[in-house]
């Protein structure tokens, strides 16, 4: 089978974010089947190009094929984004129909956003190709309830419009949301050919605790003024709500508990800022993907922080959570979700989110658990991604759901 995959900010293995279909489609690729993955070759992640000499070229990944794409540069939030995104939705079609020798048997489209949906949709017509949308983020209702834009908004009635018509023409829909089903079938859009599959972690991966972290001597100079160390690493933007966590350092002994953060984003310089009364938070740029797990190792205690949102109630997929489980260390999650992980994990505790003074309480009782307990957490973590999230049944699924051409019943099948 040769299979396409449009996703606007896919990532190689190598760097730091979601690497959810390169993972995907190294597994296939092992299985006899070609996949190539159309991405933007700007990095909207870190806001610069990949390749400052190259723009447009491919890129051979593994065996997984990558075929950058020029895409309009910019930062933050504003009209630009937009333009980033139409200009992705031109080029993939572009460069997909110079390469229509190729003949896919499917193409996948993939949010972030729609236009990588529908330009999945034109490219499977115009080259008679297998089409299947795969929604990570509901758009436009992300945006809505995140307060961007309103329902009247002409974005979100453009978008409203892009949604239902890729839903209608899919053959297959899959989803990394667990309630994403009941938001779709909303629509009209028929129940049966909905498949959940999350993101995932390749289990060897825990070969990287042994890893030498950068950051080993940073962190040894931070344990030298407090006795334990909480974590967070990943995105720093608006949805993280990691001003819930620099606030929680009102609550906290200083010299008991350090709040490190690890990572890029546009909130970042304004949480840099926000932490400035506080002499127990600490702030480092971005990491390779393979000094993650040993990173994380040096920590006491992660941390991931959600915004207060109905939104949450179609459910999430965090990658750094697969991260976190495989690191095997007590979590302490400040969110209001549908798929609770570390509640159905028994790795660690729940708070409320954007609550400050919860989510101090919560790092205090994951600071005097027993070294059984932290055992006990380490063990059923590992049990859980295992089961849930392993890399390889995933791509399994995911393969099937694209090469089948007959609808299971149930969303979970």
């Amino acid at each position: 089978m040769k299979l396409w995959i449009l996703n606007h900010v896919a990532l190689k293995p190598n760097e730091s974010g979601i690497t959810r279909h390169y993972d995907l489609s190294n597994e296939i690729v092992k299985k006899g089947h070609q996949v190539t993955i159309f991405a933007s070759s700007f990095n909207v992640f870190r806001f610069q190009w990949r390749n400052p000499r190259k723009k447009n070229y491919q890129e051979n990944v593994n065996g997984v094929i990558f075929e950058w794409l020029w895409s309009l540069p910019y930062f933050g939030n504003g009209p630009k984004r937009l333009l980033n995104w139409i200009s992705y939705f031109i080029l993939a079609i572009f460069r997909g129909l110079k390469k229509r020798k190729e003949k896919p048997d499917v193409i996948v489209g993939s949010s972030v956003h729609l236009f990588a949906c529908l330009a999945a949709y034109f490219l499977s017509k115009l080259l008679k190709a297998k089409y299947v949308v795969e929604i990570r983020d509901l758009w436009p209702r992300t945006l809505i309830d995140f307060g961007v834009i309103t329902e009247r908004h002409p974005l979100a009635i453009l978008l409203g419009i892009i949604e239902r018509f890729v839903y209608k023409k899919a053959e297959k829909i899959i989803v990394t949301l667990p309630g994403a089903a009941d938001y779709i079938a909303s629509l009209g859009i028929d129940r049966n050919k909905i498949y959940y599959i999350p993101n995932g972690i390749h289990m060897s991966r825990i070969e990287d605790l042994t890893n030498q972290p950068s950051l080993e001597g940073e962190i040894n100079k931070i344990r030298e003024n407090h006795e334990k160390i909480a974590m967070y690493i990943g995105s720093h933007g608006h949805a993280n709500a990691l001003d819930t966590i620099v606030q929680s350092a009102k609550y906290l002994d200083s010299k008991q508990i350090a709040l490190v953060f690890i990572g890029e984003g546009a909130e970042k310089s304004t949480l840099k800022k926000l932490a400035e009364p506080f002499s127990n938070i600490y702030f480092f740029e971005s990491i390779p993907k393979e000094e993650v797990l040993s990173t994380l190792n040096l920590a006491d205690i992660l941390m991931v922080s959600m915004l207060n949102t109905s939104l949450y109630k179609y459910g999430i997929s965090l990658n750094k959570l697969n991260d976190y489980l495989l690191a095997g260390k007590p979590v302490i999650f400040a969110g209001n979700v549908l798929n609770n992980i570390i509640e159905a994990s028994g790795a660690g505790v729940t708070v409320q989110p954007e609550d400050p003074v919860e989510f101090a309480e919560g790092i205090e009782i994951l600071l005097h658990l027993s070294e059984e307990e932290v055992k006990q957490i380490k063990d059923k973590a590992f049990q859980y991604a295992n089961e849930h999230h392993n890399i390889e049944k995933l791509a399994e699924k995911f393969l099937n759901v694209c090469s089948s051409n007959t609808k299971k019943e149930g969303l979970l099948s």
